[in-house]
């Protein structure tokens, strides 16, 4: 099944646009971030990302971030769904989070974002959260 998602030129244009306030918010470490995008009620697409930031370099996949940005930019045309990103540095490791509603992607507070980590969606029941781990409110990257 290929399911196509709606999208112009303006469309990829934002996404990239919030993609690069992303990285500019990273920070450095290891992120990991993912990307979830509502389709309909039977249907959802996912994809990942995984790179490295420092001060003075971004070593990151070209091929996986173009990935990102596509359904990214499908997000943007009006589905809902999130993002999530996971950093690791030397001492610590935090969550952030983003909703994407009407196409625009709305920071989680620490709350929030703690919520949408620990709860199982299935069941609704509390997933123990994971030692060591700390949940941040998510910064602004919306246009």
């Amino acid at each position: 099944m290929t399911i196509t998602l709606p999208h112009d030129d303006a469309d990829a244009d934002r996404a990239t646009d919030i993609f690069e306030r992303i990285l500019d918010k990273a920070g450095n470490g290891t992120h990991h971030m993912v990307i979830n995008v509502v389709i309909d009620d039977r249907h959802q697409a996912l994809t990942s990302l995984l790179f490295e930031q420092d001060d003075d370099r971004l070593n990151i996949s070209a091929y996986e971030a173009l990935k990102f940005c596509r359904l990214l930019t499908a997000a943007l045309t009006g589905l809902t769904g999130g993002i999530a990103m996971r950093t690791f540095t030397a001492d610590s490791e935090t969550v952030r989070g983003w909703k994407i509603t009407d196409g625009d992607p709305l920071p989680l507070n620490r709350a929030e974002t703690f919520n949408a980590y620990c709860y199982n969606p299935h069941t609704g029941e509390l997933i123990s959260p994971e030692p060591g781990v700390q949940y941040e409110d998510a910064p602004v990257i919306h246009i």
